[in-house]
Formats: structure tokens, sequence, C-alpha cells
């Protein structure tokens, strides 16, 4: 369990230091994942190789709330407004540039979400899919979450269906349970994500080439992009160094559809399925595997460990 818990998480913030350089380019595939450099003038190009984005700074706030305990969206979001204030986002998407910025202006911090359908806090769905045992919880709290930076009832169904996902891939090793437990969520919350899952996987069972599909499917930032992409790859790929080849030189949301694509293959094979020469050189791998580790015992703490009786 643990192997796959610390899989999720590294797999995350793998498949975004991988997508990195290639954010906001044109597709060009490889099925060989390296880290590499943003070309000058790049939105990323003061990050080095093996760095991930705003995604991974994103899921790193977010894992060390939830390791300490109770999710607390006060706390969230003025890690957030000091990130923003403090200029440290590495290129941030533009709706928690946009929610962050209203929040410094009117002083509202958990009330400053942006109506937008872009996939920026669709990471959040990690490190809440390992700390939570109890979906509804989870969910309750995810949705919360969501609504400091994003209030866009697409975004909400797909990070909620991401997390549920993942959590249901950790729980039992069920793949098609996973993918259900997905579906059912955007039909409940969102039935347009829904019907464009629906339709990644009925393009990717008809053996369309990759290039046509994503070409279709579309790479933006958009939830309605992003998330069925990523659908598409995790359910043509199996190998997990091939599944973040493709899906970090996808071009476009490259980070973020990777970010998917890694979390997804990190929770279904474990840490030791991936690609094992570029952990050592991915920024802060120990500490997410700590974070990992802490994320799985978080609910086999007692009332009283939790509130430090």
């Amino acid at each position: 369990m643990l192997n796959r818990y610390k899989g999720c998480l590294i797999g995350a913030i793998l498949g975004d230091a991988l997508g990195m350089p290639h954010e906001t380019t044109t597709a060009h595939f490889s099925t060989e994942p390296t880290f590499g450099k943003a070309h000058k003038g790049h939105p990323n190009h003061n990050l080095l190789p093996g760095q991930y984005t705003d995604d991974g700074q994103l899921i790193l706030i977010a894992s060390r709330i939830l390791a300490e305990g109770a999710w607390n969206n006060t706390d969230y979001a003025k890690e957030l407004l000091k990130t923003y204030t403090l200029q440290k986002f590495r290129y941030p998407d533009g709706t928690i540039f946009a929610a962050c910025k209203k929040m410094e202006k009117t002083e509202n911090l958990t009330g400053s979400g942006i109506y937008s359908d872009s996939a920026g806090c669709i990471g959040l769905a990690i490190p809440f899919a390992l700390a939570y045992r109890d979906r509804k919880e989870m969910a309750k709290d995810l949705l919360a979450a969501c609504t400091v930076t994003h209030t866009h009832p697409g975004v909400h169904a797909g990070v909620i269906g991401c997390a549920l996902l993942l959590n249901t891939l950790l729980e039992t090793s069920d793949v098609e349970a996973g993918f259900a437990a997905l579906r059912t969520a955007a039909e409940n919350m969102d039935p347009m994500l829904a019907g464009k899952i629906a339709n990644a996987i009925r393009i990717e069972q008809t053996g369309m080439p990759t290039p046509d599909a994503v070409s279709i499917l579309g790479n933006s930032s958009s939830i309605y992009h992003t998330l069925p992409l990523a659908v598409f790859f995790c359910r043509r790929y199996y190998i997990p160094r091939e599944l973040l080849g493709i899906s970090s030189t996808c071009g476009g949301n490259a980070d973020t559809a990777s970010l998917l694509c890694g979390a997804f293959c990190g929770a279904r094979f474990g840490i030791s399925a991936l690609p094992g020469e570029l952990i050592p050189t991915l920024e802060r791998a120990g500490i997410f595997a700590d974070l990992a580790e802490k994320l799985m015992n978080r609910e086999a703490k007692t009332p009283d460990e939790e509130s430090g009786e």
C-alpha cells in the first residue's frame, strides 16, 4: 500500500516536471520520458530540469495541510496568497492568479473563487485521494478547497471525479471501478464533462492514432480538454514509462495531463514501476515520499492524537 501511495504522489510530481518544458508548446510525442529545460522566452524558462510547476506547488501546500490533520480552507488560501504576494508562483494558472489577486484586493480569503473552467486546481485531487478513507467526507472537503480558486461546476466535477478514481484504485486496485467512479461523479455534477470523458473512451476504443485523438479531444488548460485527454492516455498506454513519455509531450496543458497520468500509474503499479533513473533528480522527491506516508497514516490517528492530548 505504501508503495502505491508514494507512487501516486511522486508519480504526479514526476509527470508535472516531465511536462513542464512542453507546456504551451505543440505536440511532439515521445515514448521516452526525460527531464528537459524550457526554451528561452518560455514561461517556465527559469525552471531547471526536474522541477515541477504551479500544479506541484498546490499539491505540496495541500499535502502539508492534510498531513497535519483536518483540512482548513483559510490556511490553504493564506498559503496561496503568500506564494502570490512573494511572486513565487511558477507560471500560475490564470484562474489561480486571478483568485489570489481578488483575495489581496478584497481581503476575502475563502470567497474569491473565479468562475472559470481551467484545470488549474485539479492537482488537489491527489493529496485528498491519499488522505481520506471516507469518500463523502473527502468530496465535501475537496469541494470546499476547489472553491477557494475555482467556482465552475465542471472543475468541481473533474477534481472530485479524479479523487474518487484514485481513491478507488488505491483501495481496491480495480481500474474499471476507478473509472466508473470518475464517470459517475461527472454524470451527477456536470453532464457536459461526462459526455467528453465518454467520448475520450470511445475514441480510444476505435484505435484512432494518438495525434489525431489529441487534435479532436483538445489539449488546452480547460477541464473539458485536460481531463478527457488524460483519460484517453491512461486507457491506451499500460506501460508507465510510455504513458509518461506520451502525456508529457502532448503540448498545450502537457504538465497537468502528465501529472494526472503519473498519479494514475503510480496508484496502479506503485513507485517501483516509475522510471527509477528520474526520481533521484526530481525536485523534493524525498519530501513528497514522506508526505505520502503521512497522508496514508492520517486517518489511523485517534481523535486524541489529532488534538494533541
